[in-house]
């Protein structure tokens, strides 16, 4: 079991250098099956499945932030304003809907399906335009908390990073290269994971302590996921400076849509 959650942490941390995503594609795909094998009630498996995806998508986006910064390619202004309303948005979600009991199995995979849905047909649609340097739009303070809100959203709700939010608009709606796009998603996401991780350490949970977790983090999982994150996150940042765009976007979307296939089933 713990094999392959080390696997699992390697080829997320692998996306989430490469992508700029977190990482967090793979993470929700095997978690819960992991997660039940271990005797996690049924009713909270959503909780936890997102709380430490979310935890191994913060060593995934701070393994590839300082790969970034030491090739010199980390923009401050950018992360900050979108992490600022990416993180109250996110945790405004986590502690008032989603670590509830509102939210469950049904509504969870739904939204991971919609969200992945979404964002496959942006990154094909626009898979065959090349971005450069220069060709970008400028943006203010409104922009970018709309992105925030949106990629904090989607962080809270799946457990995927917010990156597949902040990528394809970066890169698409203000034609970023994907590289400066993929940059600023992860320094983004490590933000806002760091503060979501910290709010899920110190929940309090039905079940107590049970397999050495603190509050909807289980180290065990948790830790094991982050090793193979560690490893993997800036091999795929140094793979992505020799790939263009379109390769990365497709390499996305394959593995993508091995976690609409997973869900769907679980759903029907």
């Amino acid at each position: 079991m713990y094999l392959l959650l080390f696997a699992m942490g390697l080829v997320g941390g692998f996306l989430a250098g490469l992508v700029g995503i977190g990482g967090g594609v793979m993470y929700v795909l095997v978690l819960p099956y992991l997660l039940t094998s271990l005797g996690f009630p049924p009713e909270e498996i959503v909780q936890l499945t997102i709380a430490n995806s979310i935890f191994g998508t913060l060593f995934a986006a701070l393994s590839g932030n300082i790969a970034l910064w030491k090739k010199g390619e980390f923009y401050p202004k950018e992360v900050l304003t979108i992490g600022f309303f990416g993180t109250v948005t996110s945790l405004a979600l986590l502690y008032f809907f989603v670590n509830t009991p509102a939210y469950q199995k049904s509504e969870f995979n739904t939204v991971v399906i919609a969200i992945m849905v979404i964002i496959i047909w942006r990154t094909l649609r626009q898979a065959s335009i090349i971005r450069v340097d220069g060709d970008e739009k400028k943006s203010g303070v409104l922009g970018f908390s709309l992105i925030g809100s949106a990629a904090g959203a989607v962080a809270a709700l799946s457990g995927l990073g917010g990156g597949t939010i902040i990528v394809p608009v970066l890169n698409t709606g203000f034609k970023m290269t994907m590289q400066k796009a993929k940059s600023i998603s992860l320094g983004v996401i490590f933000i806002t994971s760091l503060c979501l991780t910290l709010l899920n350490v110190f929940t309090k949970t039905s079940f107590g302590v049970l397999n050495h977790n603190t509050g909807y983090i289980v180290w065990p999982l948790a830790l094991t996921l982050s090793a193979g994150v560690v490893i993997a996150s800036p091999f795929g940042v140094s793979v992505a400076r020799k790939l263009s765009g379109k390769t990365i976007s497709y390499i996305f979307v394959a593995f993508v849509m091995v976690v609409i296939i997973d869900k769907l089933i679980q759903l029907f």
